[in-house]
């Protein structure tokens, strides 16, 4: 029997990971088997790690998104169906992808019926962010991003089978409600889901949509490549990994380390005027770890603490993506670590570092509906 493929796309920040988790979780509850694809632009990902944590099956698709690398999405996906027979593959597309319609389920559809089952495309969605984004009250005072980046993430919207609203924990239901006709009246086509994911809130209905045999991704969209593959150049893509330890041998508390060092950071951001799209550093050791995130410049972070306890050494994994210069944000970021490196006597030693923009986007497969 073919496995049901569950196709999982949204921008930066919107949640997917956590919506990922607690739907597989959820999924195993049923008695289901299931197996996870995260995708990402670079290496080093919090995001796979902590799927991993979870005591999840997962591959990862690394080096652009689904639909430029389909060979190495396909490969991951028979290495799945082979070792680990699942009934349903949770695949997780990189936040600054669209077109994924015409690009990674159509050629599914095509090619590999036989082998995958694909689900309504899902698309999921920080109320916050579409807020800024697509400036849904039309007063023209909150949009962050340039043009070209909005443009990426009105797509995504557009081409979703099933707009997910997470974060509903966050919000007022008068904000809420808002949002919702907003993208009722944008997007008559989709089915519009509020969700937390974080608590766990409808996912049993998300998963039941999954699970059934309404088929999707067949809103194939008009794509201009050139503004799309200017609004990921736009972007800056930085994954670090490293070592940080106290210089006297002595323990340092992990939670005040990553507090203080965005601080700085977010001083720094805020001057330079650079939006930050999503921002994650984990302090780790064998019994834990400390995880900070951040969706926006200037706003508070957001952590997940398992294990707080001071130590004299942890591992680091940083992630940025931000709407800046990468050769700016190499400067920023290292400045801020030897801030944060002198007020608690520490030094970090990397041992990856990448900071780039991603290439303009060459899909392997585009197939268009014939009408």
């Amino acid at each position: 029997m073919a496995a049901k493929l569950v196709l999982l796309g949204g921008f930066l920040g919107a949640g997917k990971t956590t919506t990922l988790i607690q739907t597989a979780k959820k999924l195993q509850k049923r008695g289901k088997r299931v197996a996870i694809v995260t995708n990402d632009q670079g290496k080093e990902l919090i995001d796979t790690e902590l799927v991993r944590n979870n005591g999840l099956d997962a591959e990862e698709v690394t080096g652009g998104c689904f639909c430029c690398q389909f060979e190495d999405l396909y490969k991951n996906l028979t290495l799945l169906l082979k070792e680990k027979q699942p009934d349903v593959i949770l695949a997780e597309a990189v936040g600054s992808c669209t077109d994924l319609a015409a690009t990674v389920i159509q050629p599914m559809k095509k090619y590999y019926a036989d082998e995958f089952k694909t689900a309504p495309l899902t698309i999921v969605v920080d109320p916050s962010r579409l807020m800024d984004n697509l400036d849904y009250k039309m007063d023209g005072k909150n949009k962050i991003f340039s043009p070209s980046v909005s443009y990426i993430f009105e797509k995504q919207l557009a081409e979703a089978d099933i707009i997910a609203l997470n974060k509903l924990d966050r919000f007022q239901h008068e904000e809420i409600d808002g949002v919702i006709k907003f993208l009722k009246q944008r997007y008559p086509q989709a089915e519009i889901r509020t969700i937390s994911a974080e608590r766990g809130d409808f996912l049993e209905e998300l998963i039941d949509l999954w699970l059934s045999d309404t088929v999707g991704g067949d809103k194939v969209l008009d794509i201009d490549y050139d503004l799309y593959a200017e609004g990921e150049a736009q972007l800056a893509w930085m994954n670090i990994l490293g070592d940080l330890t106290h210089l006297e041998n002595s323990t340092f508390d992990p939670k005040e380390w990553v507090d203080s060092f965005l601080e700085t950071l977010n001083g720094h951001f805020l001057r330079e005027k650079m939006a930050i799209a999503h921002l994650k550093i984990q302090l780790g050791q064998s019994n834990g770890y400390v995880k900070a995130s951040m969706i926006k410049t200037g706003e508070a972070p957001i952590f997940t603490i398992t294990d707080g306890s001071p130590n004299k050494q942890f591992r680091v994994l940083l992630n940025i993506r931000i709407e800046a210069n990468p050769s700016m944000l190499d400067l920023i970021v290292a400045d801020a670590i030897e801030a944060t490196n002198q007020q608690y006597g520490t030094h970090w030693k990397a041992s990856y570092h990448e900071c780039f923009s991603p290439k303009p986007p060459v899909p392997t497969h585009r197939l268009i509906l014939q009408s």
